[in-house]
């Protein structure tokens, strides 16, 4: 093997090390960045929903009135949506409250946007106009909002007094066959 064939196999180990290490940086820096995008998103989120609160308490008028519809639209549809969630991790039987909630969701997103329309508008007049024909509409995703919780509630399965009178008996018989076992081998184990 000569000199510069032994000086281009150095060199491209180097590179393929330099290059490995490249990439392995890069992927775990892209990795920690979106892990910590993702972190920090509902605390974003979070922090951008308080600003609007105050805001809209603080401001009257339309334009107060349109940000309070903002506010109890995205709070009724998250807390179906959380809702949702809890059944489904309790395997409760849903139906189609998820379909439903999912057209229920897509309104919502459209009334958002035109909440924000409404919002931005530098008319008053104009303003009033938007919080009364939208105040419908958002009362209306409210009330099918509610009535999904409702409906969750409703199928969830509470134990009734039967059930525990059930367990109850189960239980005393179990424990007078345990007694009356545990007897028996006493007795056997004396003879």
């Amino acid at each position: 093997m000569d000199f510069g064939t032994a000086v281009l196999i150095i060199a491209l180990v180097v590179i393929a090390v330099v290059l490995g290490v490249g990439i392995t940086l890069a992927v775990l820096i892209s990795r920690g960045v979106l892990g910590l995008v993702n972190r920090s998103r509902p605390r974003y989120e979070q922090a951008r929903r308080n600003a609007l609160k105050v805001r809209a308490q603080a401001t009257g008028g339309p334009l107060g009135d349109v940000m309070k519809q903002r506010i109890r639209l995205q709070e009724s549809l998250e807390a179906t949506q959380r809702s949702l969630a809890v059944a489904q991790g309790a395997r409760q039987y849903t139906g189609n409250l998820n379909s439903i909630f999912g057209t229920l969701r897509q309104a919502g997103t459209v009334l958002e946007n035109q909440l924000l329309v409404a919002q931005s508008e530098p008319d008053p007049a104009v303003q009033a106009a938007y919080a009364k024909t939208l105040g419908g509409h958002v009362e209306q995703v409210v009330q099918t909002s509610t009535g999904i919780r409702s409906a969750l509630a409703a199928a969830a399965a509470p134990m009734t007094d039967v059930d525990f009178k059930d367990l109850t008996r189960t239980l005393e018989i179990e424990a007078i066959m345990l007694k009356k076992w545990s007897a028996t081998y006493t007795d056997l184990g004396e003879s």
